[in-house]
Order: structure tokens, then C-alpha cells, then sequence
């Protein structure tokens, strides 16, 4: 399973991530991070200061901390992170 392992640089609006396959690939975020259909959820970290703080899970994925809002099954919301699978990272970037 690839995942990503370091990010190597993080600057509005891509980051540059390792993965555990030895691959260095570049993820230009801007584009999916304004569809509409992502918009809910992505406002917050299209913000510069927000979209540094990205980070790699345990499984590989790149996400941020308290930028997303869900609501649980009282209809409470509920702030969370924000992630891209690591397959999706991997796929979407190209090669360094």
C-alpha cells in the first residue's frame, strides 16, 4: 500500500510529499481545494496559515486539524480534521 511518509515542502497551495516507495511527487492543491463540492469542507485551509500546518496520519494520508465540520447522529456538529488518502495524494501528483 503506498502512503505518503514526509512532507518535503508545503507552501499555498501544494506540497511536495515522500513516499514509502522512495517516490518524491508534487500535489498541486488550489484546483480541487475550490470545487464546489469540496468547498464545505475545504474554506478554512485555502487560508495560507491553515494550509501550512498539513500533516502525514498514521496511514499515510496528508490532513489538517479542526478545519471540517461534521455533524454526528444528534445532529450535534462536531469539528475534525480534513484528509486526502494517500492514495489519492500518490495519483493526483506528479513525479519530481
Amino acid at each position: 500500500m503506498i502512503k505518503a511518509i514526509e512532507i518535503l515542502e508545503c507552501k499555498p497551495y501544494y506540497l511536495i510529499c515522500k513516499f514509502n516507495n522512495g517516490e518524491v511527487k508534487r500535489l498541486q492543491c488550489e484546483i480541487f481545494l475550490q470545487s464546489e463540492s469540496n468547498k464545505i469542507y475545504t474554506e478554512k485551509i485555502l487560508n495560507e496559515a491553515v494550509f501550512s500546518t498539513a500533516k502525514i496520519g498514521a496511514l499515510g494520508q496528508v490532513y489538517w486539524d479542526n478545519v471540517a465540520e461534521m455533524k454526528d447522529e444528534n445532529g450535534v456538529s462536531m469539528v475534525c480534521e480534513y484528509d486526502l488518502s494517500p492514495e489519492f495524494v500518490y495519483g493526483a501528483s506528479v513525479n519530481v
